[in-house]
């Protein structure tokens, strides 16, 4: 049985962190991400301690795997993890109905249709998604149940310490994409989805490979792009035909509709079980919440005075030089 995290932003405890990660990843976590044992636990105390004084957050889990994965998505700068979380509550709030509402039974008849299918691990322990833009019924089907899809499988995988570390790469594949596809996202919608992407769930993107990217859609590709970080632009890749994406997906976990060695529809159903599994973690991190209507420490949501009461200037200071991936 799945454990399910409270949303009690003070319990009276808290969990006692213990690595899951194999020895290659925490040479990774530390040589990437200024990981160790010796800065772990500080910057856990320094987040629950932040949001313990938060004015607006009433609900939110404080479990290590929850927070580690802000922290290591931030390269361990406590403050940018702190603004990310609340990003994230945020739009968990104003746009509950493309990511605060997840429910894999309800999702069922679309994950059916192998849209979006995590792959599995690849060589480098990265999580490989394919994401089958053309394969949804553009009549019956709206962006805000493709961005709750997003949202399931991504957070099907977060609380997965390896892959909260090695991040994730992305394959979406335009192939049976007709203008209708295209046609159920207005401007806003992709942005939110774009952001939601580079700076909300929490994912270290690694590599973003379009393929068969139809030439009608080069604009809306381009406002895509556009709204992601320079350095995730940098790791887009374009591929015309699949023989160039087979030179640079792990043949393994790639599906043999790609010339890979992997059932695509194995690997889906694998998924839709999993993520039935933590269908009660779901709908109780859905109860986290952040009260929009008091006011915020200031218009950054970064009061100067609540983050030298949360953390030790001493010890964040060093973080704050850290570049983040």
């Amino acid at each position: 049985m799945v454990s399910v995290p409270g949303v009690e932003k003070r319990p009276a405890s808290y969990d006692s962190y213990k690595t899951t990660l194999d020895t290659k990843c925490l040479a990774v976590a530390r040589q990437e991400l200024h990981e160790d044992d010796h800065t772990r636990e500080p910057a856990l105390a320094q987040f629950r301690e932040f949001i313990a004084k938060h004015p607006q957050i009433v609900r939110c889990r404080t479990d290590s795997l929850f927070l580690l994965r802000f922290l290591r998505r931030h390269k361990f700068n406590v403050l940018a993890a702190c603004e990310m979380l609340e990003r994230y509550l945020e739009t968990l709030q104003t746009a509950s109905d493309f990511f605060g509402k997840l429910d894999p039974q309800t999702l069922a008849p679309l994950i059916r249709d192998r849209v979006m299918v995590p792959l599995g691990q690849d060589q480098q322990g990265r999580l490989l998604v394919t994401i089958r833009f053309g394969e949804f019924d553009p009549k019956t089907t709206t962006a805000e149940q493709l961005s709750q899809l997003i949202a399931t499988v991504m957070e099907t995988h977060l609380d997965q310490e390896r892959f909260q570390v090695n991040g994730i790469v992305l394959i979406v594949d335009f192939l049976a994409a007709t203008m209708a596809h295209f046609g159920i996202w207005t401007l806003p919608k992709l942005k939110l989805v774009m952001s939601a992407t580079d700076d909300i769930l929490a994912f270290r993107v690694k590599e973003i490979h379009l393929v068969q990217l139809p030439k009608f859609a080069a604009m809306v590709a381009d406002f895509c792009i556009a709204a992601l970080s320079p350095k995730l632009q940098q790791r887009i890749r374009f591929h015309k035909t699949l023989d160039t994406l087979k030179d640079d997906i792990d043949p393994e976990v790639l599906p043999t509709i790609y010339g890979g060695k992997q059932s695509l529809e194995e690997a889906n159903e694998k998924f839709h079980k999993l993520a039935l599994s933590q269908r009660d973690r779901f709908l109780k991190q859905a109860e986290m919440y952040i009260d929009l209507s008091i006011p915020a420490p200031n218009a950054k949501n970064a009061n100067a005075a609540l983050q030298s009461s949360v953390a030790d200037e001493s010890v964040i200071g060093s973080f704050r030089k850290l570049n983040v991936d």
